[in-house]
């Protein structure tokens, strides 16, 4: 991003603020630019103070900067809340980036995440919405949870819908879980979620914003997992009903009501009637935390499946693990770990016609097309009012013939002579598919284990076929070509004279699995099959074996072999 000015960008030399409570003679308010920041806007003031858009000019990019102008309790919560985000590295939480002081005054800089908050969107969303954002920030609430963190303010102010998805912000009421007084060790968060357990009278602190808070909070227990869920729950509901649970209730009367009555249901306050979603929030909203979901992961995995259900992914027979072998579309329902990658590869393709996945061995490329990108694009996601089919084949031996096979097969004509004209005009095989889709159609074509051309196959057809392929990723309308290649083939794959070139414009690097999303890998074929591990720990030693290097196909075959030895009956995994 530039250095200029984004509209509205202030030009005095201080942003006004309000003063530090209880100093009022000597009110202050930030510059227009220190270290390496530059104050662009005001964004929004809170309790513990004010948020401004402001470049950093040192990485070129827009960043969030919040100040706090409250006395030293509040400076002691600010402290907290940046030790609690920096903790959490989620793709729906937003990052933290630094912590500071100028002044004396703390400051702490955050992604600036471009979209609306939830309190802004016009209510209700339809179920189909609602799911989707609430499947985002489930994630990053289970992330924050399995990092003994808790929000303790979920409310539609607090979370943001970005192009990316939703993503929570602003922790400022997050109270680490391990070491809190009142707390056991042995099971973090969950103390007071029991019937009648308070909280030490110098504990019984209420913060929260009341319409999404739990009851337990308005009796005075101590936060914990169970109430995150509750405050999540209710921010479901707000946005498919378009008010909260208790909207009705007067403020006066509210503490006394949410301990006393049940929430309604939401099949009845909704819009359209009934939805597999309602009894998900209605769980949420249960007055006995023991009747909620127990943490944000179990109720992530809860939304995920009913995701799948709705998205129609059928379940196939049998083991849910894959082993040593890829996934593909008919396990996309059990495919997990990779949503973002493949939604970064499908943006990929809306606008460039070549691209090129490439990562080390076993980091699960041809899963990633097979059962992330290729079935999305069979549904429409790659848009541009073009009904999309995917083409597949595998270079082999003799690639231009498997290619001219494989288009052959698509367009009902002779195979021989369709790859006695590619090797005659490269250009034959795309003039012929670009006839093909027309002004309404598109096709991916999709080249699994691209590196082939350098290995196995025959010189004289690998120049044909590059030549050709070539030709189809060169950007005519309604064409795109996808390939997997793997990264210790950079090299040769470059040189090759047509196909290599400008190679490094249509890379796409896959990673190996975060332990987050390796963690999405292990337990979310296991509860899409009604099964569950365990244990906890027996979790976290898969996770840790999966990010190490060449993990992924061990892990798949580890875990293969656990759910062979499944305890049926009592529904583990041991």
């Amino acid at each position: 991003m530039s250095g200029d000015p984004m509209p509205g960008a202030l030009e005095q030399t201080t942003i006004d603020a309000p003063p530090p409570a209880g100093d009022a003679a000597r009110p202050w308010s930030p510059p227009t630019e220190f270290d390496d920041y530059v104050l662009m806007r005001l964004l929004g003031r809170g309790a513990m103070g004010a948020v401004y858009l402001a470049e950093d000019r040192l990485l070129a990019r827009h960043v969030a900067i919040k100040f706090v102008d409250a006395g030293e309790g509040a400076r002691e919560r600010f402290l907290n809340e940046a030790r609690a985000v920096a903790r959490v590295q989620h793709p729906n939480v937003v990052s933290i980036y630094r912590v500071g002081e100028y002044e004396g005054r703390p400051y702490l800089v955050t992604e600036f995440a471009r979209g609306e908050p939830l309190d802004r969107l016009p209510l209700p969303l339809p179920w189909a919405k609602v799911l989707a954002v609430a499947l985002d920030l489930s994630r990053g609430l289970s992330a924050a949870h399995r990092r003994g963190l808790l929000h303790c303010d979920l409310k539609p102010q607090n979370a943001i819908l970005t192009d990316e998805g939703a993503k929570l912000v602003d922790f400022g009421l997050a109270r680490l879980i391990q070491g809190l007084a009142g707390e056991p060790r042995g099971d973090a968060g969950e103390a007071g979620a029991g019937a009648g357990a308070l909280a030490p009278e110098s504990e019984r602190v209420i913060r929260g914003t009341p319409h999404f808070m739990a009851p337990e909070l308005w009796r005075g227990e101590p936060p914990s997992k169970r109430s995150d869920v509750y405050g999540l729950g209710a921010l479901m509901y707000y946005l498919a009903a378009g008010a909260s649970p208790f909207e009705s209730v007067p403020t006066d009367q509210l503490a006394r009501h949410v301990q006393e009555h049940a929430a309604p249901p939401l099949a009845r306050a909704a819009p359209g009637g009934d939805s597999p979603l309602a009894p998900i929030v209605d769980r949420c909203l249960r007055r006995n935390p023991t009747e909620r979901y127990a943490s944000g992961d179990e109720l992530r995995q809860a939304l995920e499946q009913l995701g799948r259900r709705t998205a129609g992914a059928p379940l196939p027979a049998g083991n849910p693990y894959r082993g040593l072998r890829p996934f593909d579309a008919d396990h996309r329902g059990l495919f997990f770990g990779r949503n973002a990658e493949a939604g970064v590869v499908l943006d990929r393709l809306r606008s460039e016609p070549f691209v090129v996945v490439t990562g080390d061995s076993g980091a699960g490329k041809s899963s990633l097309c097979r059962a992330g990108v290729l079935p999305a694009v069979r549904e429409g996601a790659l848009g541009g009012g073009r009904a999309w089919s995917v083409l597949a084949f595998a270079p082999g031996k003799r690639p231009l013939a498997a290619l001219a096979t494989a288009v052959a097969t698509l367009l009902r004509v002779d195979a021989a002579e369709l790859s006695r004209a590619a090797k005659t005009d490269p250009a034959a095989l795309a003039d012929a598919l670009g006839r093909h889709v027309g002004e309404a159609g598109g096709l991916l074509l999709f080249v699994d284990h691209v590196e082939e051309l350098l290995t196995v196959s025959d010189p004289q057809e690998r120049d044909a076929a590059q030549a050709a392929l070539a030709e189809l990723a060169g950007g005519r309308p309604g064409l795109r070509v996808l390939a997997t290649l793997r990264a210790d083939f950079l090299t040769r794959f470059a040189a090759l004279p047509s196909l290599g070139e400008d190679l490094s414009r249509v890379l796409y690097f896959l990673r190996p699995l975060s332990p987050e999303h390796a963690r999405e890998a292990v337990v979310g074929p296991a509860g899409a099959t009604g099964l569950r591990f365990e244990s906890e720990d027996m979790v976290d030693a898969l996770v840790a074996a999966a990010t190490q290097a060449g993990g992924l196909p061990l892990l798949q075959f580890a875990l293969a072999e656990l759910w062979e030895a499944r305890d049926e009956a009592a529904g583990l995994i041991r």
